[in-house]
């Protein structure tokens, strides 16, 4: 045997195995760890606990007995891996698996979803590598609405901040927000907003757990009004010069990974129903009418957000726009229009459910919604009947006007209706979608609709 031409042969197999052996690589707050920092055994990741020093933690080691990980005056743990036991913030305690700790050449090395919970840090993986991060508050949105009294702004995120600080520009009108705990995970963000009241909103990163927000106005700001809740940050801002055009939501159906109906073809009901809302929106720009969509592009949205999102920006209609389908004869075809279906006891005990409100401490909340509700129903059928007196204007087939209870219509708090243009299952009307014919014909009927019902047109 040729030892010589074996030689290459097992350094390169060698070399191949050591690449699979780290086939992912390991990243603490986006940065790429040296691999000398960690190692794996037996599928676990365990990184060398005083690299920490890098996210600014404060880690002591006096003894293989006892593990001291600190981090400012927000987080402090006392791990006693021997005993399988962790202290967290002097007060909660932590049971852990003495295997998920190393201890090598006096140093630490810790399991990545153990050292994870025992330094309040975020842990995920993916196919690209491993992730440990700080636990911040991602910031998932932020848009400003222009409403009957004030400028709303509301900024979402996967959780609540630590705190925030409102401070007046100097150089503009507007505000500055100051966020803490919280980060976007996009780096910074700005958009643009054509009206003389709201000019731009822009996000940028600070600093690693600070998110600094600018709101520009195009006029000046009486007051603003702070409202917290859970995840979300709102800035009410009371403007010298007041606004009355009305508010119209669209709401495109499903989205992301809920396609809706199917043509034959492979039309998707979510992609129809967006372009026939920015179509829409597109006819009513110079209307004095603000056109707000609670998606503008290809997402999920859940029911009771899309109407909490009609609700936040005080909303005076909402049309939820999807297509039917029926599968068993594709020669069915034609509109339905929806709105919602009312009983008091009903309707109240699905608020006081929904929004976690006490039948009988939250009686006056409870009932407000009630009557708010059952006042928006006539109307909610006078905005049915202009779209069905549209649809045959225009030679739609028309199906019927039904009161259903649908999520979407039964959380909104103003008039609300559900269209369901047409039968995408029928082969013609799918057809007329993808030539984008029928896309501009519905837009038409919506907006003229729209129109009529504010008295605009």
């Amino acid at each position: 045997m040729n030892y010589n031409k074996k030689l290459p042969l097992l350094i390169f197999l060698i070399i191949i195995f050591s690449i699979q052996l780290f086939s992912k690589d390991l990243f603490l707050q986006w940065k790429k760890v040296d691999r000398l920092n960690y190692i794996e055994e037996n599928g676990k990741i365990f990184l060398n606990v005083s690299y920490l020093k890098h996210l600014e933690y404060d880690v002591i080691s006096t003894s293989e007995n006892l593990l001291i990980i600190k981090f400012q005056d927000t987080w402090s743990a006392v791990v006693f891996p021997n005993a399988q036991i962790a202290i967290l913030n002097s007060s909660e305690s932590l049971t852990l698996d003495k295997n998920n700790f190393k201890y090598i050449n006096k140093n630490y090395y810790v399991e990545l979803s153990t050292l994870a919970q025992i330094a309040n840090l975020e842990y995920f993986t993916n196919s690209k590598g491993y992730y440990l991060n700080y636990n911040l508050a991602k910031l998932k949105s932020i848009d400003g609405f222009l409403m009957n009294e004030r400028l709303r702004v509301i900024m979402e995120f996967s959780m609540k901040p630590e705190k925030y600080e409102v401070y007046s520009l100097t150089s503009a009108p507007g505000y500055l927000i100051k966020i803490y705990g919280a980060e976007i995970p996009e780096v910074s963000f700005s958009k643009t907003y054509n009206n003389k009241f709201l000019k731009q909103i822009k996000a940028m990163q600070h600093s690693k757990k600070e998110i600094w927000v600018t709101i520009i106005l195009g006029a000046e700001a009486k007051k603003y009004t702070k409202i917290t809740e859970n995840g979300r940050i709102i800035l009410d801002i009371e403007l010298t010069e007041k606004f009355t055009a009305p508010i119209v939501v669209l709401d495109p159906g499903h989205g992301d990974f809920d396609p809706g109906a199917l043509g034959y073809l492979g039309t998707k009901e979510k992609d129809v129903a967006l372009k026939v809302a920015l179509k829409t929106q597109e006819l009513l720009k110079n209307k004095n009418i603000r056109v707000y969509l609670t998606r503008s592009y290809d997402k999920f949205v859940e029911l009771y957000n899309r109407a909490k999102f009609a609700n936040d920006v005080g909303a005076d209609l909402f049309v939820s726009i999807h297509l039917n389908s029926y599968l068993e004869n594709r020669s069915v075809r034609g509109s339905e229009i929806y709105y919602f279906s009312f009983s008091n006891d009903k309707y109240a005990r699905k608020i006081a459910r929904k929004e976690n409100l006490d039948m009988k401490k939250n009686k006056d909340i409870i009932e407000s919604r009630v009557i708010e509700k059952k006042n928006s129903i006539p109307e909610s059928k006078k905005f049915a009947e202009l779209l069905r007196k549209r649809i045959k204007e225009n030679n739609i087939p028309f199906r019927s006007i039904h009161a259903a209870e649908f999520a979407v219509l039964a959380y909104t708090k103003c008039p609300a209706v559900l269209f369901e243009l047409e039968f995408l299952s029928n082969p013609t009307v799918e057809i007329s979608f993808k030539s984008g014919v029928y896309i501009d014909l519905f837009a038409k009927i919506i907006s003229d609709s729209i129109l009529e019902y504010f008295g605009l047109k």
